[in-house]
């Protein structure tokens, strides 16, 4: 997944405009940092490693930037 599709997923996740994804943003600053979000980067994940991560593992990001890492193959 290259950069620009990260961010256009996150923002999509997120409910903002690609131009405003800020790795050192507080996802909990985020009104659309939900149960629905957690789901939409399961899914994400899922979909570009083939890894499931768990909620619990999802609920411990804390900025965009650690969502930029999730979803990265590992």
């Amino acid at each position: 997944m290259t950069r620009e599709e990260k961010m256009e997923t996150i923002a999509d996740i997120l409910e903002i405009e690609p131009e405003e994804v800020n790795e050192e943003a507080e996802l909990e600053g985020f009104d659309a940092w939900d149960s629905v979000a957690v789901l939409g980067i399961i899914s994400a994940v899922s979909e570009e490693t083939g890894q499931y991560l768990h909620a619990d593992e999802i609920l411990q990001l804390k900025t965009i930037g650690d969502l930029f890492d999730v979803l990265d193959p590992k």
